[in-house]
């Protein structure tokens, strides 16, 4: 039997790992609990998470107030975590959302400009008449609106989960690189036999926290499988296209929005840029599903429709090559991640929604929070994160 800890935190993901470092440099006695990432994504049999890759897009910028609180105060604390990590995290090639003024996804445009407005976001707004001599790189349909705001831009999430995790251990956390495969009350039981007692537990597990047996009762949430794009660039495209900001847009015809991330370097030495987003992709329900799916490159189809896209709003871009990758994203029923204490033993932190990547230590601040048996209540978030069980 492993040494009982105050907290063991189950998930070493982004949100995970950063709860664990809130409770630990709190002076709580804490185990981070999850394996590494698989050096073989192929012969993997999970689990996996959706943080092993190279860029996610931050902003303060959102279609809703308490995404963009989440966002604001992360973005403000990643250069602490730089300077104390020693890890590069952030690039702030700036980040702007887009959409059409009028018709089909009009809404999502209405949404993020009063959001920006309400909460003084400093910002650019942009329309027919600027967007092409400020983003000469982009090709915008007619009717466009946009917001770009300095303080946005791109984050690597395995620099940030990494970051996390170091500065958690520097607070005397232990780190177990085990999958948890039995939760009896407080008691963790891994697959090497040992077992773990812990005052109370945090399940930050991302889609598994719906689809394992680990918690007394499901939460309801909806895990998507999606696909994602990424079309290669060489040195020169990458310089050409130096201050290209981040973006979420909605292309003409559709009535929901895609993402874009700038050039990235990514592991194998080259760059990309990646694009993805999608209205309905198939669920993912159990275990073997997700193992399947990560196993696998994604959509072929849905990879062209997203460069197909690509390709028309940046019809100059210089494509090297493409190739597809599998992602998971979980849905919550209430839109908002799930930050609850569900008893004095347990406390459910999940559901990225598709934006909690850049949010991700804002939410392992409030996750620590809820975990001690504080109030949120004050922070002044208008949701109160509570989960919804099946």
């Amino acid at each position: 039997m492993n040494k009982p800890v105050d907290f063991a935190v189950i998930g070493r993901g982004m949100m995970g790992s950063a709860c664990a470092r809130y409770l630990a440099e709190s002076g709580a006695s804490v185990a981070l609990i999850g394996p590494n990432e698989p050096a073989d994504r192929i012969t993997h049999s999970g689990p996996f998470g959706s943080h092993h890759d190279q860029g996610r897009i931050t902003r303060r910028l959102a279609h809703d107030v308490d995404w963009a609180r989440l966002s604001s105060r992360s973005i403000d604390r990643y250069a602490d975590l730089e300077t104390r990590s020693g890890l590069e995290i952030f690039t702030a090639s700036g980040g702007m959302m887009a959409g059409p003024r009028a018709g089909p996804g009009s809404d999502f445009t209405e949404s993020f400009l009063k959001v920006a407005d309400a909460l003084d976001i400093p910002h650019e707004h942009h329309n027919d008449a600027t967007l092409p001599r400020r983003f000469p790189e982009f090709t915008f349909p007619p009717g466009t609106e946009a917001a770009w705001e300095a303080s946005g831009g791109t984050i690597n999430p395995r620099a940030l989960r990494d970051a996390e995790s170091l500065l958690a251990s520097k607070a005397s956390a232990e780190i177990i690189p085990q999958a948890v495969t039995a939760l009896n009350q407080n008691k963790l039981h891994f697959a090497d036999g040992t077992t773990l007692a812990a005052g109370h537990v945090v399940m930050a597990t991302g889609a598994y926290a719906h689809t394992d047996d680990l918690l007394p009762a499901r939460p309801e949430m909806r895990v998507y499988a999606r696909t994602i794009a990424f079309a290669q660039v060489d040195e020169t495209e990458a310089a050409r296209l130096a201050k290209m900001p981040s973006l979420i847009f909605i292309p003409e015809g559709l009535a929901y929005d895609l993402y874009l991330l700038p050039p990235i370097r990514y592991p194998d030495g080259k760059l990309y840029l990646k694009i993805g987003g999608e209205d309905e992709s198939p669920l993912l329900t159990n275990r073997s599903d997700i193992t399947t799916w990560f196993q696998g490159d994604g959509n072929a189809q849905v990879s062209e429709t997203l460069l197909t896209h690509l390709r028309t709003l940046m019809p100059d871009l210089a494509i090297q090559g493409t190739h597809t990758g599998s992602c998971a994203v979980s849905f919550t029923t209430t839109g908002y991640p799930y930050i609850d204490r569900l008893s004095d033993g347990l406390t459910l932190l999940t559901g990225g929604n598709g934006a909690g990547a850049k949010c991700c230590d804002e939410l392992g601040r409030l996750g620590a929070m809820v975990a001690r048996g504080e109030s949120i209540q004050a922070e002044g978030y208008e949701t109160d994160f509570r989960a919804v069980l099946a």
